[in-house]
């Protein structure tokens, strides 16, 4: 096997992929090559992997996600170009172009064409490859562009020692599909199961947490150092696996956000090991149930310091039963990933969320105007409670009107009129307005709900689809702010 596959976990086919599509000799690799996967993937550090370990090509990156439009692109590649060339070959006395001149495509052609020029002289040719990473995530995408980096080889004839190749790292499948008759090499990263995310969350901060020096030293307090080593790996190695099943059902197959969990989690463990349970991973466990109960993300702002200072002296000095005490959370850890948002967005999110989780066949009785909130068969017109609670599922995606109609439903008319006098109101209902539509976007710029499409997202478009993206947690803490019970909503239904 390749010394090249043995650096990715559970990606080694598609690294053999790129092996097939990549080499030295330009002549045999394709001019362009589609990285295509979900975030979370591993596509980009599959491809660093691979070119740092293929130190006969040459390779350079232009990260899309530092561009506002698709101008800069040109000078970037020429940028970056220029100087793989300079590292590689600085013995060739080559006329240095200024790469800042390729303001478009054309102009990046003729500096690739002056540059190319100028190493005649070499033994062999090479390909150079620029990868265009997160090509899809620029913010003011043009559909053009893609297709003028797919062209650029043909407008610099082939009788260079020198060939550029690009390699497209490409996140969205709707984008993607625009250009599904290019007929053009493609790589998929598909999502990874459960049990590739185990493996590659452990291999990523295994070792790193168990060499971590907070915890060393507080092991080696109770043990020899013979025997410390072998602790402080299991005792990490517990706690990864403990943090992968608490969240996994929160957080899907995403290395990314458990990782990130397990380091804004680790140091709240560390500190609650004593002598008493560092050899006893369920009495560890129970000491620290609210760090696996909770997973820290909050929607309260700054300001709330009254409400946080509740909060951990409820929590504070509970003891479980075999008299260890639980960890209270402190503010930092409260306001986490915390977000700034309005009243309207609050009610809009808590819409959201009972949009994607209840049944839209029983709306119009759940949401009635005419009387309170209904329980058991006259609103669900079942017999019996439902098995599974709704929000242990993956959000459905709604449509806009649904959601404006429960928003409406919901909405306290006495805000609406102390709080936002511009709104047209009719029988106490509210009409759609700008305001709603700018509360839409900025919870959809904050990622608290998503659309099935993701770019040039248009609010008004019946055909547009929405979901979701909060945790049962962050919903009941907005709740709360706002005094709106939305458990009440989930209260006929078995946990």
């Amino acid at each position: 096997m390749p010394h090249y596959l043995t650096r990715t976990l559970h990606r080694n086919y598609q690294v053999e992929l790129l092996n097939a599509f990549t080499n030295n000799d330009p002549d045999l690799s394709p001019p362009n090559i589609i990285v295509h996967g979900f975030r979370s993937t591993g596509k980009t550090t599959t491809l660093k992997e691979y070119f740092n370990s293929r130190h006969e090509l040459l390779s350079c990156w232009v990260n899309a996600v530092e561009m506002v439009t698709g101008k800069p692109f040109a000078q970037h590649v020429a940028v970056q170009v220029s100087r793989i060339l300079k590292d590689k070959f600085p013995g060739i006395a080559a006329k240095e172009y200024d790469p800042l001149s390729a303001e478009d495509f054309s102009l990046l052609a003729k500096f690739l064409y002056n540059t190319f020029a100028q190493y005649q002289n070499l033994d062999k040719r090479y390909g150079i490859y620029v990868i265009l990473d997160e090509f899809d995530k620029i913010d003011e995408l043009d559909i053009e562009l893609l297709p003028k980096f797919l062209k650029l080889h043909e407008l610099i004839p082939n009788i260079f020692k020198l060939e550029i190749r690009f390699i497209h790292v490409i996140s969205g499948s709707s984008f993607l599909g625009y250009y599904c008759n290019y007929n053009i090499p493609t790589i998929v990263f598909p999502i990874y199961n459960q049990d590739e995310t185990s493996d590659i969350v452990h291999h990523v901060k295994g070792k790193e947490l168990g060499s971590c020096p907070q915890l060393s030293s507080k092991i080696e307090q109770f043990e020899s150092p013979v025997h410390s080593q072998r602790l402080c790996n299991e005792i990490a190695k517990n706690f990864i696996t403990l943090i992968i099943q608490a969240f996994h059902s929160y957080t899907g197959n995403d290395p990314a956000i458990l990782i990130e969990m397990i380091e804004g989690k680790w140091d709240s463990y560390v500190d609650s090991i004593t002598e008493q349970n560092y050899k006893d991973p369920p009495a560890l466990y129970k000491a620290n149930l609210e760090l696996f109960k909770n997973t820290g993300d909050t929607l309260i702002g700054n300001d709330d310091d009254n409400e946080i200072e509740d909060y951990g002296n409820e929590n504070l000095n509970k003891t479980d039963q075999n008299g260890s005490t639980s960890k209270s959370i402190t503010k930092s850890q409260f306001t986490n990933n915390a977000y700034e948002i309005s009243t309207m967005s609050k009610y809009l999110l808590i819409a959201a969320y009972l949009t994607s989780y209840l049944n839209p066949r029983f709306d119009s009785k759940v949401f009635s105007k005419k009387s309170h909130l209904r329980a058991g068969r006259s609103s669900y017109g079942r017999r019996h409670k439902m098995d599974t609670n709704p929000r242990y599922l993956q959000p459905s995606l709604f449509s806009l009107e649904r959601l404006l109609a429960i928003f409406q439903s919901i909405y306290p008319v006495h805000i609406s009129k102390e709080l936002h006098s511009d709104f047209i109101q009719k029988d106490t209902h509210m009409r759609a307005n700008v305001e709603v539509y700018e509360n839409l976007s900025e919870l959809n710029s904050l990622k608290l709900i998503t659309s099935a499409i993701n770019k040039s997202v248009d609010y008004l478009h019946e055909k547009v689809k929405w979901k979701v993206n909060v945790s049962w947690e962050i919903i009941t803490e907005i709740s709360r702010t706002v005094d709106f019970d939305i458990a009440e909503y989930f209260s006929d239904i078995h946990e």
